[in-house]
């Protein structure tokens, strides 16, 4: 059975999905036109269900290959030879499950005998210019969506929506909460290992880490090297969303640490600090844009997260943090006191996190 984060993942995935699905559907409405304006006879108006719902069906399978299987299957091959292999394996798997559903279409409504019925399939379908056509709008419906799969992995889980917004257009003041994580000592573990090695073990890393990411809301901001920037809405709930995910993505990185050291020879720990204020969002750049964050949130979630080391303890946040908020009683929170940081008139109160 598949644990809560993994089933975040999976239902994350499944929705995504979904949001293709539908969007074939209406697509083949659009294809439907097409068909009948070449060719009167291939398809009645009548039959527009039974194509919207192969449409339905063929594009769930199809997304869903691509989702879970595909996408990551060709991840280390220059892209252009990837979106190749993904349109061919995908066409193919159009092939199959066309069959399967002309065959199942002929069980249950063509009345004539199976060679006729064979006949029809080839001659009056599959040896027409519609069906030409009916190939080149799949293969452009499919381009699409990988497109989207892709585009939603480059902005994450709801930026690729409020890129179609345009939310973040136009600068505008918002008040989240910001995660700066590190990973302990990993100057010293890139030297022993060496560049390749490190940068694998850096992978391994991350990708456990994202599943507490995705199954407590987090957005990712940055990656820079060994460090990962999250964020999320300044709301109670998140906070403790956010709590949540260090208690997580510490206790996977326990539990995997022999998978680690097996494979790697070292298994990671992390460090992080956390602030909670005012930042101003928006998009920056010409010929390649990214949401930009800036303030003084980040400067001192930052500064708190480099405090780690010098309190001995892993886990920090500030007093605006912990504003309004009452912790779980799962947590140990330890008050530190106030510190002065660089660039701050004001002193902030700060505090560490122990699990029991």
């Amino acid at each position: 059975m598949l644990s809560m984060i993994s089933r975040r993942v999976f239902f994350y995935r499944l929705s995504l999905v979904i949001y293709i699905s539908i969007i074939w559907v209406l697509f083949s409405v659009l294809f439907l036109y097409n068909i009948i304006e070449v060719e009167k006879e291939f398809l009645m108006e009548r039959r527009l269900f039974f194509f919207s719902l192969a449409f339905a069906i063929i594009g769930f399978v199809i997304s869903g290959a691509e989702a879970f299987f595909l996408k990551d299957a060709f991840r280390n091959y220059p892209f252009w030879l990837g979106m190749l292999l993904r349109l061919t394996l995908t066409f193919l798997l159009f092939l199959v499950l066309s069959m399967i559903i002309l065959a199942a279409y002929f069980v249950f409504r063509y009345d004539g005998s199976f060679n006729e019925f064979t006949s029809v399939f080839f001659n009056k379908i599959m040896l027409t210019s519609s069906f030409l056509m009916f190939m080149l709008d799949l293969g452009l419906l499919a381009f699409i969506s990988i497109l989207l799969l892709e585009i939603t992995d480059k902005y994450g889980p709801g930026g690729f929506t409020n890129l179609l917004r345009g939310r973040y257009n136009k600068p505008r003041l918002e008040n989240r909460i910001f995660l700066f994580l590190d990973i302990n000592d990993s100057t010293a573990i890139a030297e022993k290992m060496g560049h390749k090695k490190y940068f694998s073990w850096l992978k391994d890393f991350f990708a456990d880490i994202t599943e507490p990411i995705l199954a407590n809301g987090g957005e990712i901001y940055q990656y820079v090297g060994d460090e990962i920037v999250l964020s999320w809405k300044n709301t109670n709930l998140n906070k403790q969303n956010c709590l949540k995910f260090i208690r997580q993505a510490y206790f996977i990185l326990k539990r995997k640490e022999k998978k680690y050291i097996d494979r790697h020879g070292f298994a990671p720990s992390f460090k992080a600090g956390i602030h909670a204020g005012e930042v101003t969002a928006g998009y920056i750049g010409i010929i390649k844009k990214d949401l930009v964050y800036s303030g003084d949130t980040l400067n001192t979630s930052a500064r708190i997260r480099s405090k780690c080391h010098d309190l001995d303890h892993n886990f920090l946040f500030s007093g605006d943090f912990m504003e309004g908020f009452t912790p779980p009683d799962i947590y140990k929170i330890i008050e530190i006191g106030e510190m002065k940081f660089k660039g701050r008139s004001e002193k902030e109160k700060i505090y560490a996190v122990d699990f029991k």
